[in-house]
Protein backbone atom coordinates (compact mmCIF):
# COMPACT_ATOMS: atom_id res chain seq x y z
CA UNK A 1 0.00 0.00 0.00
CA UNK A 2 2.66 2.54 1.07
CA UNK A 3 4.79 1.68 -2.33
CA UNK A 4 1.59 2.32 -4.43
CA UNK A 5 1.12 5.40 -2.56
CA UNK A 6 4.68 6.30 -2.91
CA UNK A 7 4.28 5.67 -6.88
CA UNK A 8 1.08 7.71 -7.34
CA UNK A 9 2.78 10.70 -5.22
CA UNK A 10 5.76 10.92 -8.00
CA UNK A 11 3.36 10.29 -10.43
CA UNK A 12 1.35 13.50 -9.77
CA UNK A 13 4.19 15.24 -8.39
CA UNK A 14 5.92 14.64 -12.04
CA UNK A 15 2.85 16.07 -13.64
CA UNK A 16 2.64 19.01 -11.66
CA UNK A 17 6.48 20.22 -10.93
CA UNK A 18 7.10 20.88 -15.01
CA UNK A 19 4.16 23.40 -15.06
CA UNK A 20 5.76 25.05 -11.68
CA UNK A 21 9.25 25.87 -13.31
CA UNK A 22 7.69 26.40 -17.40
CA UNK A 23 9.80 28.88 -18.96
CA UNK A 24 8.66 32.13 -18.28
CA UNK A 25 8.68 34.38 -21.53
CA UNK A 26 11.08 37.72 -21.68
CA UNK A 27 9.68 41.01 -22.00
CA UNK A 28 10.59 42.86 -23.67
CA UNK A 29 11.19 41.15 -26.48
CA UNK A 30 11.16 42.04 -30.04
CA UNK A 31 7.87 40.15 -31.72
CA UNK A 32 8.89 37.20 -34.18
CA UNK A 33 6.72 37.66 -37.28
CA UNK A 34 3.02 35.42 -36.75
CA UNK A 35 0.52 34.46 -39.05
CA UNK A 36 -2.68 33.78 -38.40
CA UNK A 37 -4.85 31.56 -40.89
CA UNK A 38 -8.15 33.17 -41.64
CA UNK A 39 -8.59 30.72 -44.44
CA UNK A 40 -7.13 27.94 -46.51
CA UNK A 41 -4.28 29.93 -47.74
CA UNK A 42 -5.42 33.28 -46.43
CA UNK A 43 -3.17 34.86 -43.47
CA UNK A 44 -2.86 37.60 -41.56
CA UNK A 45 0.80 38.70 -40.57
CA UNK A 46 1.82 40.92 -37.70
CA UNK A 47 3.76 42.29 -40.06
CA UNK A 48 0.61 43.73 -41.84
CA UNK A 49 0.21 46.00 -38.95
CA UNK A 50 3.55 47.26 -38.61
CA UNK A 51 3.18 51.02 -36.85
CA UNK A 52 -0.02 49.90 -35.00
CA UNK A 53 -0.01 48.93 -31.42
CA UNK A 54 -1.73 45.49 -31.13
CA UNK A 55 -3.28 42.51 -28.80
CA UNK A 56 -2.98 39.58 -29.75
CA UNK A 57 -5.49 37.13 -27.86
CA UNK A 58 -4.59 33.62 -28.05
CA UNK A 59 -7.91 31.32 -27.34
CA UNK A 60 -10.14 28.26 -26.92
CA UNK A 61 -13.39 28.95 -28.88
CA UNK A 62 -15.37 26.83 -26.11
CA UNK A 63 -13.82 28.09 -22.93
CA UNK A 64 -15.59 30.62 -21.26
CA UNK A 65 -12.39 32.77 -19.58
CA UNK A 66 -11.30 32.83 -23.53
CA UNK A 67 -15.43 33.98 -24.15
CA UNK A 68 -15.68 36.83 -21.67
CA UNK A 69 -12.34 38.08 -22.74
CA UNK A 70 -13.37 38.33 -25.99
CA UNK A 71 -16.17 40.47 -25.43
CA UNK A 72 -13.73 43.25 -23.12
CA UNK A 73 -11.77 43.02 -26.26
CA UNK A 74 -14.79 43.98 -28.48
CA UNK A 75 -15.34 46.40 -26.55
CA UNK A 76 -11.33 47.71 -26.20
CA UNK A 77 -11.04 47.77 -29.98
CA UNK A 78 -14.68 49.28 -30.25
CA UNK A 79 -13.28 51.92 -28.21
CA UNK A 80 -9.58 52.19 -29.80
CA UNK A 81 -10.12 51.61 -33.42
CA UNK A 82 -9.13 55.25 -34.25
CA UNK A 83 -6.03 55.20 -32.03
CA UNK A 84 -4.09 52.97 -34.18
CA UNK A 85 -4.76 49.80 -32.51
CA UNK A 86 -5.71 46.79 -33.82
CA UNK A 87 -6.63 43.40 -31.82
CA UNK A 88 -6.15 40.08 -33.50
CA UNK A 89 -7.83 36.49 -31.96
CA UNK A 90 -6.40 32.97 -32.75
CA UNK A 91 -8.28 29.83 -31.89
CA UNK A 92 -5.53 26.73 -31.16
CA UNK A 93 -7.58 23.79 -30.53
CA UNK A 94 -8.42 21.22 -32.48
CA UNK A 95 -10.31 21.69 -35.54
CA UNK A 96 -10.08 25.48 -34.60
CA UNK A 97 -11.67 26.58 -38.46
CA UNK A 98 -14.73 24.50 -38.19
CA UNK A 99 -15.53 26.35 -35.08
CA UNK A 100 -14.74 29.95 -35.75
CA UNK A 101 -17.72 30.73 -37.42
CA UNK A 102 -20.16 29.61 -34.87
CA UNK A 103 -18.02 31.61 -32.48
CA UNK A 104 -17.88 34.74 -34.35
CA UNK A 105 -21.74 34.45 -35.06
CA UNK A 106 -22.32 34.40 -30.94
CA UNK A 107 -19.60 36.76 -29.73
CA UNK A 108 -19.26 38.99 -32.75
CA UNK A 109 -16.10 40.70 -32.45
CA UNK A 110 -15.31 43.57 -33.55
CA UNK A 111 -11.97 42.24 -34.53
CA UNK A 112 -10.54 39.22 -37.01
CA UNK A 113 -10.35 35.89 -35.71
CA UNK A 114 -8.66 32.99 -37.47
CA UNK A 115 -6.97 29.42 -36.12
CA UNK A 116 -3.17 28.41 -35.57
CA UNK A 117 -1.16 25.25 -34.17
CA UNK A 118 -0.76 25.20 -30.57
CA UNK A 119 2.79 24.82 -31.23
CA UNK A 120 3.50 27.60 -33.48
CA UNK A 121 2.16 30.12 -30.87
CA UNK A 122 3.65 28.84 -28.13
CA UNK A 123 6.48 29.56 -29.93
CA UNK A 124 5.63 32.66 -30.86
CA UNK A 125 4.80 33.31 -27.41
CA UNK A 126 8.19 32.87 -26.21
CA UNK A 127 7.44 29.33 -24.36
CA UNK A 128 8.76 25.55 -24.63
CA UNK A 129 6.79 23.06 -27.02
CA UNK A 130 5.91 20.88 -23.80
CA UNK A 131 5.10 23.95 -22.07
CA UNK A 132 1.33 24.05 -20.70
CA UNK A 133 -0.34 27.17 -21.92
CA UNK A 134 -3.28 28.38 -19.91
CA UNK A 135 -5.67 30.39 -21.90
CA UNK A 136 -6.28 32.62 -22.66
CA UNK A 137 -2.89 33.92 -23.70
CA UNK A 138 -2.94 37.95 -24.65
CA UNK A 139 0.59 39.27 -26.08
CA UNK A 140 0.64 43.01 -26.50
CA UNK A 141 2.74 44.40 -29.33
CA UNK A 142 3.77 48.06 -29.72
CA UNK A 143 3.82 49.94 -32.92
CA UNK A 144 7.97 49.27 -33.41
CA UNK A 145 7.13 45.17 -32.73
CA UNK A 146 7.91 44.63 -29.41
CA UNK A 147 5.87 42.44 -27.31
CA UNK A 148 5.63 44.50 -24.13
CA UNK A 149 3.04 42.59 -22.15
CA UNK A 150 1.56 39.29 -21.84
CA UNK A 151 -0.51 37.56 -19.51
CA UNK A 152 -1.52 33.44 -19.38
CA UNK A 153 -4.76 32.65 -18.31
CA UNK A 154 -3.89 32.29 -14.60
CA UNK A 155 -2.63 35.40 -14.25
CA UNK A 156 -4.88 37.01 -11.31
CA UNK A 157 -4.47 40.49 -13.71
CA UNK A 158 -7.26 38.27 -15.88
CA UNK A 159 -10.04 37.60 -13.67
CA UNK A 160 -13.37 38.47 -15.41
CA UNK A 161 -14.04 41.66 -12.10
CA UNK A 162 -10.62 43.29 -13.09
CA UNK A 163 -9.78 42.20 -16.32
CA UNK A 164 -11.01 44.89 -18.39
CA UNK A 165 -8.88 47.50 -16.11
CA UNK A 166 -6.09 45.24 -16.92
CA UNK A 167 -6.24 45.39 -20.28
CA UNK A 168 -6.82 48.78 -20.69
CA UNK A 169 -4.03 49.87 -18.61
CA UNK A 170 -2.06 47.48 -20.60
CA UNK A 171 -2.75 48.74 -23.32
CA UNK A 172 -2.25 52.51 -22.63
CA UNK A 173 1.14 51.12 -21.40
CA UNK A 174 2.20 49.54 -24.44
CA UNK A 175 1.31 52.35 -26.62
CA UNK A 176 2.81 54.99 -24.66
CA UNK A 177 6.49 52.48 -24.50
CA UNK A 178 5.97 52.35 -28.27
CA UNK A 179 6.17 55.77 -28.64
CA UNK A 180 9.66 56.10 -26.83
CA UNK A 181 12.94 55.23 -28.90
Amino acid sequence: MKTTLLIFSLAALSAVVPALFAQQPQVPRKAGDIGIQIAPEKYLWLSQYSGKTCVLAFILTSCPHCQFTTGVLDKIQKDYADKNVQILASAIEPMSAVNIPDFVKTFHPAFPVGYNEQSYVAKFLGYAPADPLLMPQLAFVDRNGIVRIQFAGDDPALKNEIQEKTLRDALEKTILEGRKK
